[in-house]
């Protein structure tokens, strides 16, 4: 698996305006940005604000003054800009067939103290295009790790419909739990750009089967605030978010109890409103809960875990919920859990 790192692009764009550098002849079609263009477009919704998230990649310092040009490359005026509101409110309302003019290069100093030079439009489109990406990842990991939601798995297409009816859920620090039939599985999740399309890479551990079919380079087809479609070019599957007040979990993470240690300690009482949805039981109060660390033992009933302040031994840690009818006992449900120690 290949592992991706985006690191998002922080400029500050300033505009000098001097007598000296006055345009004084006809533009250079190739750079100047015409209206409705699809680099004007985008400037237009970086002063806009217009990202879905409080995501704001490009930052003009105001004031600064535009060079308009009509169709046939002269300058039809100058603009001032002094704000955000005024730049939005201009560009869209410039007419079609002119155009604008910015001042290359446009240098910024990075947050990890390295020059930046935007030299021409095709980068500043490029920069550009990077906030796009980092938005739009961030909007797609915003969506699924909202606490209250897991996400179930339909099968659409490709050999492996045996995982119609499983669930996903993804945590903001990239871990991932899937459960799997009576089974639950920790890994990753890893979201990423390959030029203009959406990817992601999960990668479930503790079982070479289910890694195999799921460590691919999955195309995100669309997604929006209620499903995501993925296909690797073998299975489509289509994951469809299930919430539930107050939640519905069974991917629980706790801070590291010494940095390093990959062991923490995890309050299971406390997840219990969290993880009960999933079992399909009505009324919590007509069962019993125990604990156990292993599928066979929870199974039998025996070796259960007393110390419910559970220090996990392995990281990450399936454990086994059972419970039991408060009269009968009997096994009304089960439920495999993932407990993942966390660097915080």
């Amino acid at each position: 698996m290949k592992n991706f790192f985006y690191l998002p692009l922080i400029l500050l764009l300033t505009f000098f305006n001097s007598c000296e550098n006055e345009p004084i002849s006809k533009a250079d079609p190739s750079k100047v940005i015409q209206v409705n263009s699809e680099l004007y477009n985008l400037i237009e919704r970086a002063a806009g604000n217009d990202f879905e998230n409080k995501i704001t990649c490009i930052d003009f310092n105001y004031a600064f003054t535009l060079v308009i040009y009509d169709e046939n490359m002269d300058i039809f005026a100058y603009q001032v800009i002094k704000s955000d509101i005024e730049f939005s409110e201009f560009l869209g309302t410039l007419e079609e067939g002119k155009s604008i003019s910015l001042s290359y290069p446009i240098s910024s100093i990075l947050n990890n103290s390295q020059p930046y030079v935007i030299n021409n439009n095709e980068e500043l489109k490029e920069a550009i295009d990077k906030c796009l990406e980092t938005d739009t990842i961030t909007t797609c990991n915003n969506i699924l790790c909202q606490s209250t939601c897991i996400w179930k798995v339909k099968h659409l297409d490709g050999p492996n419909s045996e995982y119609e009816g499983s669930y996903f859920e993804v945590n903001y620090s990239g871990n991932v739990g899937l459960i799997f039939q009576e089974n639950a599985f920790g890994g990753t999740w890893v979201t990423y750009f390959i030029e203009d399309e959406l990817h992601l890479n999960i990668f479930p551990t503790g079982d070479e089967k289910v890694s195999e079919d799921w460590n691919f380079d999955w195309k995100v087809i669309n997604f929006d605030e209620m499903q995501m479609q993925i296909e690797n070019g073998t299975d489509s599957f289509l994951l469809t978010k299930d919430c539930y007040e107050p939640c519905r979990k069974f991917l629980f993470e706790e801070c590291e109890t010494e940095p390093g240690s990959q062991r923490a300690v995890f309050d299971l009482e406390s997840f219990f409103e969290c993880f009960f949805p999933l079992a399909g039981i009505e009324d919590p109060a007509t069962v019993v809960t125990s604990y156990y660390e292993t599928y066979e033992d929870m199974l039998a009933g025996i070796n259960a875990i007393v110390n419910l302040q559970y220090e996990n031994t392995v990281n990450p840690q399936i454990i086994y919920v059972r419970f039991d009818d408060v009269n009968t006992g009997d096994i009304v449900a089960t439920l495999p859990i993932i407990l993942k120690a966390i660097k915080c």
